[in-house]
């Protein structure tokens, strides 16, 4: 064999120690690449500026180029979360999978948001005259075009809804019988039309409890303060003389037979009842069929209502989004009796009192319509309602994000 001169094996030397770079930078190669394929190795080491490798971006129990690695590889695979349970247009990891919440907190609920809220699909509702006392008889049908907007968020986890504009269709009650059933016959029909069976909720009409508890307090002092005519709210008139309005004498003025058992009456008494039915409770269970009765010697009524012009009850609110929501749509009957009193006076020429339900318009405010009086008088009330509905702290709000387009949903 030929013997190599020393620039030969300088040549082979070096060869060799090339070829045992390459091998090795292959092998450390690898690992980094099965590390990387592993989720093992952390892609900050391409950010470092002296490009050593740092425990920290090396699996746990590896060791590369001399360095061991104190990188955990966390396990997703036993976390439970489901959308459900993340906060709307949050993310999280589960089981390797990255998921977007769908859970709406009460705290990030405001009023005038929207709500897909779905009435049970339901027959129409027959009122008969001997409940309303309108001349005829009526159906009430499901007006299937009303949205769903949030009125309130209660401190119990409740949030009511209201109706994003009063139904499309009128309501006629007439006299004493209609005063009489009319809160029952209002809620019933809201009951019935628009209350879901499966998330448990029970449809009302508006009361003016839902907009009085959100008065600022010039508001709550007006009604306080309110005067016509001599008669202030909350103040009693006793008399055993009442006037028609032909301004013939009626010396046994006539009552709805319900007013018997209302706060604030006295029958035949010179004193008024300090505790009875509310303005808007319906009182029966079944509506009742007797309408009027005469005193046999006077009448104690006490003046529990007031009326206010849209400008006046705009200023009553410091939540301008409520306002907007409850009032700046078009007429609707709440179900909430009043009793009005009108004393004889400069102003007035006899004494008389009415009783019916109090109502709004955009034309006139917060308002008074009758239904029957001391004469006795009768008169019709053919107005749309607004329902109501309150959804259970148990109840989930998830997914949109409330506007008209993205309303929120609802899952018992």
């Amino acid at each position: 064999m030929k013997k190599l001169n020393k620039k030969q094996k300088l040549i082979i030397l070096i060869s060799l120690i090339t070829i045992a770079v390459i091998i090795g930078l292959t092998v450390v190669a690898n690992v980094i690449r099965i590390n990387i394929i592993n989720s093992s190795y952390n892609s900050a080491n391409n950010n470092s500026s002296s490009g050593n490798l740092l425990p920290e971006y090396i699996k746990e129990g590896i060791t590369l180029g001399g360095i061991t690695g104190t990188l955990v590889d966390l396990d997703t695979s036993d976390a439970t979360a489901t959308a459900m349970d993340i906060a709307y247009g949050e993310t999280a990891y589960v089981d390797g999978e990255k998921i977007t919440g769908l859970f709406v907190p009460r705290s990030s609920l405001e009023v005038g948001q929207y709500v897909e809220y779905i009435p049970d699909t339901t027959e129409s509702y027959s009122l008969p005259n001997t409940v309303s006392g309108y001349t005829l008889n009526q159906t009430i049908s499901q007006d299937t075009s009303l949205k769903w907007r949030i009125m309130s968020v209660n401190d119990d986890g409740t949030v009511n809804l209201i109706s994003d504009k009063p139904t499309n269709q009128e309501i006629s009650l007439y006299g004493a019988l209609g005063y009489n059933n009319g809160v029952y016959v209002l809620d019933e029909i809201s009951s019935k039309l628009y209350s879901n069976s499966e998330l448990g909720v029970e449809a009302r009409n508006i009361k003016i409890e839902d907009y009085e508890e959100k008065m600022n307090s010039a508001g709550k002092n007006a009604i306080i303060n309110f005067d016509d005519s001599g008669v202030k709210y909350g103040n009693s008139q006793y008399t055993g003389e009442f006037w028609s309005g032909s301004l013939n004498k009626v010396t046994y003025p006539y009552y709805p037979v319900l007013y018997a058992q209302e706060i604030g009456s006295g029958i035949n008494s010179t004193s008024a009842r300090k505790d009875g039915a509310e303005r808007s409770e319906k009182y029966y269970s079944t509506p009742t069929t007797q309408s009027a009765q005469v005193t046999s010697s006077g009448l104690t009524a006490t003046q529990n209502t007031y009326q206010f012009s849209n400008s006046e009850l705009k200023s009553y609110f410091d939540d301008d989004k409520f306002y907007d929501l409850v009032f700046n749509v078009d007429t609707f009957v709440f179900s909430s009796r009043y009793t009005w009193c009108q004393q004889q006076n400069s102003t007035n020429s006899y004494n008389q009192v009415s009783w019916g339900l109090v109502a709004y318009s955009l034309k006139s405010g917060i308002w008074n319509f009758w239904l029957y009086n001391t004469d006795p008088g009768n008169n019709t009330i053919p107005k749309p309602i607004r329902p109501v509905v309150t959804i259970d702290s148990s109840i989930t709000i998830y997914g949109g994000d409330g506007s008209e387009e993205h309303p929120y949903q609802l899952s018992a």
